[in-house]
């Protein structure tokens, strides 16, 4: 399965979410690398828990932007957090019940890292007009 790295199209403008993005990214590439090549138990649980604090970290610091600058897709944005959220919630629950697989491999690349991707380009970049105005 492949990563996806960070790139300048992926900037929203706003360095604080820019460089979260940049974490998030990174540790979702690390979570599906970990359990594509079978990792240790902790190693694999090391990485959920980062993500867990992060996740809420940084959907909670870019739900107050949106906000502050009221953007009109605030609201949207947050029940996409919230999808990603209990999707998480999923895949660590699967993980711990039945390990690492194929499946859940799958599953954190295209439920996880490529929604993701997906999300910044799509609803993050609509904060980017009201950041310069």
């Amino acid at each position: 399965m492949r990563t996806i790295p960070w790139d300048e199209s992926l900037r929203v403008g706003i360095d604080t979410i820019d460089k979260q993005h940049q974490q998030l990214i990174e540790h979702l590439n690390l979570l599906m690398l970990a359990l594509q090549e079978n990792k240790g138990k902790s190693e694999i649980e090391k990485i959920i828990k980062f993500l867990d604090r992060y996740i809420a970290l940084h959907f909670g610091f870019e739900e107050n932007c949106m906000n502050a600058y009221q953007c009109p897709i605030a609201c949207k944005n947050k029940e996409a957090h919230a999808y990603f959220r209990q999707t998480f919630e999923e895949i660590k629950s699967q993980f711990r019940q039945e390990g690492a697989s194929l499946s859940l491999v799958l599953k954190v690349n295209q439920k996880l890292l490529d929604w993701f991707i997906n999300h910044i380009r799509k609803i993050d970049m609509q904060l980017k007009p009201y950041t310069h105005s």
